[in-house]
């Protein structure tokens, strides 16, 4: 009998956390705070502020939920990949975050993360206004396939995008060489995320990328 299978599926991880509206309404007072006393670094984002890369080490009570929520899909994302065969302990995970926070006209352009395992992006607020597009503020994944867009084969999937609508309390982790852009924001919206980076060692590795640190140094063992 003839199969047909289908090869290099990319998983992304869609995780909405309930109860997460006191820890998102803080968590927005604590970055509209540094948004009005930091500078903007540019990355992809245009129009948008980001902060430095260095949000994890932010002293506030709610960075610390929110590394025990990276850890918890850290695990469960490479556990899923690796069918069982690896779970990581929050020891070998290296990470560094950092804010945004995007109003009119803003967006990101098409982009892929730095040398690590796994990124991702958690959304504070979600704000959207969508009149002019329902797209606004979307976060879209490119095929990662890239010669298929030379293929001409109509109603496949060879060459489309997958498209997430920002939710406050959801996280979305991926792989860090999955091309992605933010569709530009409407006019009176408000959107705020905190995006990051992962990077799996095992305890043997003294290599460290820049700016990372420990997700286990606010994350003990019994938690995570």
């Amino acid at each position: 009998m003839d199969t047909i299978k289908y090869a290099f599926a990319t998983p992304i991880l869609v995780k909405d956390w309930s109860d997460s509206e006191l820890l998102n309404a803080r968590l927005a007072e604590i970055i509209l705070d540094r948004e009005n006393v930091a500078p903007r670094f540019q990355r992809s984002n245009i129009g948008s502020w980001d902060s430095e890369k260095d949000l994890l080490e932010w002293p506030f009570e709610e960075i610390g939920v929110l590394r025990k929520r990276i850890v918890s899909c850290v695990k469960e994302l490479t556990l899923a990949v690796t069918k069982g065969k690896y779970d990581p302990r929050p020891e070998s995970m290296l990470a560094h975050a950092w804010a945004n926070v995007s109003r009119a006209d803003s967006y990101r352009k098409i982009h892929n993360h730095e040398s690590c395992t796994w990124s991702g992006v958690y959304y504070v607020k979600s704000q959207l206004v969508k009149e002019r597009s329902k797209n606004s503020g979307n976060i879209e994944f490119l095929d990662p396939r890239m010669l298929c867009i030379s293929t001409e084969l109509p109603n496949s999937s060879f060459g489309g995008r997958s498209r997430l609508t920002p939710q406050a309390g959801r996280m979305v982790l991926f792989p860090n060489w999955l091309y992605h852009y933010v569709n530009p924001v409407e006019d009176n919206s408000l959107r705020i995320c905190i995006a990051f980076n992962v990077k799996l060692e095992p305890l043997s590795s003294k290599r460290r990328l820049e700016g990372m640190r420990a997700l286990v140094s606010t994350v003990s063992r019994e938690q995570a």
